[in-house]
This record gives structure tokens, sequence and C-alpha cells, in this order.
């Protein structure tokens, strides 16, 4: 059970609703909050769209064509919401925006300015859909002025947050230290090795898995105690899905291969792996201007400081100037 008897939900799943507001307003992204099952409750659809925007949700997802309408009539910045959006935006920039400024015997400052405009940039999307019904673009040419300003439009509203470095950022010896980590587990070992063909019994036989530890040591002793190997290309691609962010997120335009991955230790479910990467060697790019090429080295470790896989591989990377 997930709400009262009034149809609100529970503090548990308040608390649920509240971190993924702001999540998505951490991560720069619409906040769009989640159905209202009972379709032919349209009060109570209202009053939780009501609830969802005064607490900062951009949206709300819908279950029935019935409840579209009353959401546009919620979201829909009111009159009064227009006007004082555009008093505080006026004010704002007037000022140069330093310091606070004083409306309606409220206090100002920049979180107040950044929500009219948002308010406003919404009261203009929907003006620009209201004037495009029933018309036709009579041209080609006027079709891609107006896609290119829609494009840019969308831009200011909903724009895209790219982490990753650029070639120049990515000086020979940088290093990254990642803050991904993961715990692996069975599942993701038999998930992975599945989707991937691999029979191989060290994989997924625990019986068979019972020896590695006399293999993997050369020396012939066993504890009959070994476990079932993690697939190593599972730790190669975590390896370097961790060390996106803070290296090639949106700055990547292709991965160009690897010289050298080494497994130095093994890995087995329930360990937990970090990844840093070492800048080795970046060079222009002879037939792209825009673009350079760097070779990284991507390192991880498991949580006893062990390194279990070791990859150098080349990227062909954005410059700035390509933004």
């Amino acid at each position: 059970r997930d709400a009262n008897n009034s149809g609100a939900y529970l503090d548990v799943f308040r608390h649920c609703q509240t971190m993924c507001l702001l999540a998505a307003k951490a991560a720069g992204v619409q906040a769009i909050d989640g159905v209202y099952q009972n379709v032919r409750d349209m009060d109570g659809f209202q009053n939780e769209a009501n609830y969802a925007k005064c607490i900062g949700f951009d949206g709300k997802l819908t279950l029935h064509p019935g409840q579209i309408s009353a959401l546009h009539k919620v979201f829909e910045p009111t009159r009064e919401e227009r006007e004082e959006a555009t008093a505080i935006v006026t004010m704002w920039e007037q000022s140069d925006g330093k310091g606070v400024i004083e409306f309606d015997g409220k206090m100002i400052d920049l979180p107040h300015y950044v929500r009219a405009k948002k308010v406003l940039a919404r009261v203009d999307s929907d003006e620009d859909v209201s004037s495009k019904e029933g018309t036709i673009v009579s041209t080609e040419s006027d079709k891609d002025t107006n896609t290119s300003k829609d494009l840019e439009e969308e831009e200011e509203v909903f724009p895209r947050v790219f982490m990753g470095k650029y070639f120049e950022d990515l000086e020979i010896g940088l290093k990254l230290r990642h803050f991904l980590t993961r715990t692996v587990t069975e599942a993701d070992n038999v998930f992975f090795t599945c989707l991937t063909l691999n029979p191989a019994p060290i994989h997924l036989d625990h019986e068979m898995s019972k020896g590695n530890d006399s293999s993997l040591s050369g020396d012939g002793s066993s504890s009959n105690s070994g476990k079932p190997l993690f697939n190593s290309m599972f730790t190669l691609a975590l390896l370097v899905g961790m060390s996106v962010p803070e290296a090639t997120h949106g700055t990547t335009v292709a991965n160009l291969g690897f010289s050298e991955v080494l497994f130095p230790k093994p890995v087995y479910p329930g360990d937990t792996l970090r990844a840093e990467t070492i800048i080795l060697d970046r060079r222009e790019s002879k037939s792209r201007p825009t673009q350079g090429i760097v070779t990284l080295q991507h390192v991880a470790y498991n949580q006893r400081g062990d390194v279990v896989c070791k990859a150098t591989r080349t990227a062909l990377m954005k410059k700035k100037q390509a933004r």
C-alpha cells in the first residue's frame, strides 16, 4: 500500500518522491513526477499534480488521455505567475544581478530569477505551439529556419550537461580518479556470460570452480573453496564505463581501439571495484582539424587495492572549438 485513505502518498513514498526530485535538479534534467493510478479520480489527479508543481516538479506522467487536459491546466503558468515572473526578470536584469532585490515585500535572489526565467520559457513554448496550430509552412527554407530556432530554444530551456574533458584538457600525465564504484554480483556475472554466449564453466559452474584457487596459485594446493571467476570482458567493460564521466562523457567521437588489456588479479562476485585513468599520449588528428587522438590508460582496483584490470586505449576526442 502506498497511499492513505485520502489518496495521498504515505510518508516513506513522499520521501522517495522528494529524493527523485532533488536528484533530477542536481543533475540539471527535467523532474517528472510519477503516475496517479486511479484514472477515474480526476480531483485526486489534479491535487497530486498541484502538489508536484508546488514542490518543484516540471511535469507529471499520465496513464489516461483524460488526464492530459487537467495536467496542462495545472502546469501551464497562470496570468499571475506570468506577470510575477516578468516583473522579477525585469527587476533582476536591471540590477545587473548583484545582491538581492525586493519584490512585493519579499527578498528575491538568483534562484528566484532562474525560476522566473523557466516560467517565461514555458509561456513562450506554449505560445509557439498555439500559434502553429492549423498553419502550414510554405517553403523548405521556412522549415529549416523554424527548426533551427526551435532547437536553439530547446537548448536554452533544457540544456544538455556534458562532464567529459576536451582534447585540450587531456594533458599528458593527467591522472583522474573516478567517482563511480561498483560492487559486482553473481547475477552480473551470469547475465553477462549468458548474453555473450560464453559457456566457460569457470564462470558458471560452482562445483568445477571449487578448484580455481589451486589453478590460480599454481602450487597445486587447494582449499576446495574456490568460486566462479568473474567474466573478464565484463570487468573490462565496467572499467571503461566507470571512466566515462570525468574523462570522455559527451566529448568523445569514437573509441579507436585497445593496445593492451591485462587482468593481473581475478575478480569474484562481491568484489567492489573503483577506477583511475592516466593520459599517456595525445596528438592532433591529421585529417580532422576539430578533433584529436588521445591515449588513455584505465586501471581498476578491488577493495583490497589489488589491480584487477589495466587497459590502454586510444580515443578520438572533440576539441573545444568544435562545441
